[in-house]
């Protein structure tokens, strides 16, 4: 087992953080902590893979209603690159052959009221990302329509994906910074397009501006807010790329503390949004860009890496991570049939929504030795400590404990939630934080 009773030297400074939590983690942190006012994790899909899970009956499959409210009923996006290439269902396309023409996806009939059926049981919030690139005003109301009539618990729209990449010629350009001429002539044609499309969303809320690479448009961010009146700052960011440096996405790379703490070359756009009056949040995430990377995308370490990414996120300032799905190796959980398949990824979206729901708080005690350790207040089910051993050696803590305490395990070396309840003898429990792994002490 990972965890165990150890006759090895202790790391008191936890044992006194501990012992008074949460105020003494809110001294040693030097103030209040990050209150959780969105759930931490949502779901960002394709259209075209969503069409699929959906099956071919007048619902979906049980297993999909349940594996979201598994996940607790995350904000649930239809984006990514579909999005600016998605148009209603019946609506012809260009009648003359062209590329975009090709590759255009018309939504399936069934689709909305489908998706409906799901929400009705899942009761997720719905964000629609409607076509800005190939779409036109005509297209995106009948979308809305098709939405409005789907949402049972709350509906956004974004207009446009990755806005900041649309004049890039392939995949290979990804990430890479054009010249401030061209940054300027891509920002004023989106704003242009997405005025042209603003009237089919009449009052409903806005997301955006979605971008790949938010640096790119670092000096306009603001005027962009402004001008859209985006009442959520949306941005994408993964920390890897498949298309354009493979050789960086491994196993050891994920689990690096750059990996791990990239959110925070992202704190001023939460800057911006909060000078704006406005939310920000990571709308779309997950360990490896273009689909992921088989054999690590899809191995306990993802696991690991989204609960640091997603707490360094929100001590950030971001107020919640929606992780990418499109049908490859980096998906949380894949729709075979009417049967759900996990993948290792999806068990940290469901321990971080449990962990941390909406109205606990969080903070970094940063007087312990080896371990990162986040306090958790406000929640009585929930966790008191989130423990993140970041080395390959474990660690060992003590905490005070009148009683037996339970902790759940994430583990780069095995899949999966695991539970142990350990016993406390006098007054204390003794834990084995394994190397790459974190453990929650739960209340």
């Amino acid at each position: 087992m990972m965890l165990r009773k150890l006759l090895i030297p202790v790391a008191l400074p936890l044992l006194a953080a501990l012992a008074l939590l949460p105020t003494a983690a809110e001294a040693v942190s030097g103030g209040p902590g990050v209150e959780v006012t969105m759930p931490p994790v949502g779901l960002s899909i394709e259209y075209p893979l969503l069409a699929q899970d959906l099956g071919t009956g007048a619902c979906p499959p049980p297993a999909l209603t349940s594996e979201l409210l598994q996940l607790g009923s995350p904000p649930l996006a239809l984006a990514g690159a579909s999005q600016d290439l998605t148009l209603p269902s019946g609506v012809p396309a260009s009648p003359s052959p062209s590329w975009e023409a090709a590759t255009l996806y018309p939504l399936p009939a069934s689709f909305w009221s489908q998706l409906h059926c799901l929400l009705s049981s899942a009761k997720d919030p719905l964000t629609v990302g409607l076509n800005l690139k190939t779409g036109d005003l005509s297209w995106a109301t009948q979308m809305v329509a098709g939405a409005q009539s789907t949402a049972t618990n709350g509906l956004e729209f974004s207009l446009g994906n990755e806005p900041d990449l649309y004049e890039l010629p392939n995949y290979s350009s990804l990430g890479n910074k054009l010249s401030q001429q061209e940054d300027l002539a891509a920002i004023n044609l989106y704003l242009q397009l997405a005025n042209d499309l603003r009237p089919a969303i009449g009052s409903s809320a806005l997301l955006g501006p979605e971008l790949a690479a938010a640096k790119h448009w670092q000096n306009q961010l603001p005027g962009v807010i402004a001008q859209l009146h985006d009442q959520t700052v949306g941005v994408h960011l993964y920390p890897f790329s498949a298309c354009k440096d493979p050789r960086a996405a491994t196993i050891p790379g994920l689990l690096s503390a750059g990996a791990g703490e990239s959110p925070r070359s992202l704190a001023w756009v939460v800057a911006d949004a909060t000078a704006a009056g406005v939310p920000a949040i990571i709308s779309e995430a997950n360990s490896v860009s273009c689909g992921g990377m088989p054999g690590v995308s899809n191995s306990p370490a993802s696991a690991v890496w989204a609960v640091r990414f997603v707490l360094n996120a929100l001590k950030t300032g971001f107020r919640e991570v929606r992780f990418h799905l499109s049908g490859g190796s980096y998906d949380p959980f894949v729709v075979e049939g009417e049967e759900i398949v996990d993948r290792p990824l999806e068990s940290a979206l469901v321990a971080l929504n449990q962990w941390l729901p909406v109205g606990s708080s969080l903070r970094t005690v940063t007087t312990v030795r080896g371990l990162v350790t986040t306090a958790v207040s406000g929640d009585p089910g929930g966790p008191a400590v989130i423990l993140d051993n970041e080395h390959a050696r474990a660690r060992t803590a003590v905490l005070p404990a009148a009683h037996a305490v339970t902790v759940a395990v994430l583990s780069a070396a095995r899949a999966g939630l695991m539970k142990e309840v350990l016993p406390a003898r006098h007054g204390r429990v003794k834990l084995r934080v394994a190397g790459n792994s974190v453990v929650a002490v739960l209340s």
